[in-house]
């Protein structure tokens, strides 16, 4: 994941936490080998969502590779939370948005 992606996540971070159910995600990262069978036994001993959502965004997926990021995107919109990826996606053009501006580029 890169930094710009990691810097959407932390300024999501409390969007995510509340809005994710990461037990409909961790089949879909895990078969995308973005998360090792040990990560996501972890995740799904975890007592609480938000625990997850935790370990998850902070511990896990910053660290998983070039595609956790769009692995994550997938998995969020086949397990009908789209809205969540949606956000993540309006962060992200909005980043791209700031970037053409600084550049001078129209």
């Amino acid at each position: 994941m890169d930094k710009k992606e990691q810097e959407i996540l932390q300024n999501c971070h409390e969007y995510l936490i509340q809005n994710i159910r990461p037990l409909r995600l961790i089949d879909k990262l895990y078969s995308d080998k973005i998360l090792t069978s040990d990560e996501s036994e972890m995740l799904r001993k975890e007592a609480t969502a938000n625990g997850q959502n935790r370990l998850l965004l902070v511990d896990m997926l910053p660290k998983a590779g070039p595609n956790a990021f769009s692995s994550l995107m997938t998995a969020l919109r086949e397990a009908d939370q789209s809205h969540v990826a949606e956000r993540l996606l309006e962060e992200l053009n909005k980043g791209m948005c700031m970037y053409v501006v600084a550049r001078g580029c129209s």
